[in-house]
């Protein structure tokens, strides 16, 4: 099945490009603090924390709404490839679980154990993302470009947007503008709830900033084409 307006999918290569980056930097970001610095791993906690949640929250969307969908669609020998995005999120889950475990021993005490296993866990879940956000992008966009409409891509974002918690949504679309096409910002904007829409830019680029430095020490952390 091929649909007359087909989903505009360039916001979901935004996300991924958010994920790589800020997940790259966690295992460093770990490892920097100091043995005891309790506050100091809090923070990087909080942040790890949140990226951890959205990228759960993303692929629960993902799980709800088109996996479903592209089954119905794609040709029998495409079900595969599906099945595969879908296995995968299971094992990142599973991975994220010893994340989290991990993250709630550091953040208590900040001793050197605890602060490697955890790092050592993000380097563990850091590939298997990887490849899940390249195989997506390669094999599973383009389907559904074409067998995905615009309406229910656009239904998914609104149902992600009104889901998620509303105090982090400004940050979250900080995270991806920082190295979003503006283009691509503004057709992502333009999917909000209206009532947002005139002040989220602004909302979202402070939030950016301020989270930015708190965490990373500047305003302008590593791209993702820096690695």
């Amino acid at each position: 099945m091929t649909v007359d307006v087909p989903a505009d999918v360039r916001d979901m290569y935004m996300v991924h490009t958010a994920f790589r980056r800020e997940f790259r930097l966690l295992p460093g970001l770990v490892r920097a603090v100091a043995e005891g610095d309790v506050e100091r791993a809090g923070v990087v906690a909080g942040h790890a924390a949140l990226l951890d949640g959205t990228l759960h929250h993303h692929h629960g969307m993902e799980d709800r709404h088109l996996w479903p969908l592209l089954l119905e669609r794609v040709p029998d020998e495409l079900e595969p490839l599906v099945h595969t995005m879908e296995g995968q999120h299971e094992g990142i889950d599973k991975l994220g679980v010893e994340v989290r475990a991990s993250l709630d021993s550091w953040r208590e005490n900040a001793d050197s154990p605890s602060r490697e296993r955890l790092a050592a866990a993000f380097e563990k879940l850091i590939p298997a993302l990887e490849e899940h956000l390249g195989m997506e992008e390669q094999q599973v966009l383009p389907l559904m470009e074409k067998h995905i409409s615009q309406a229910e891509w656009s239904a998914m974002v609104q149902e992600g947007a009104a889901s998620a918690n509303p105090e982090d949504m400004p940050l979250m679309l900080g995270l991806m503008m920082y190295e979003g096409d503006p283009e691509v910002v503004d057709a992502t904007i333009g999917q909000l709830p209206p009532e947002i829409q005139p002040v989220i830019r602004e909302a979202a680029w402070n939030a950016f900033q301020a989270h930015s430095e708190l965490v990373h020490g500047t305003t302008t952390p590593r791209r993702s084409t820096e690695w």
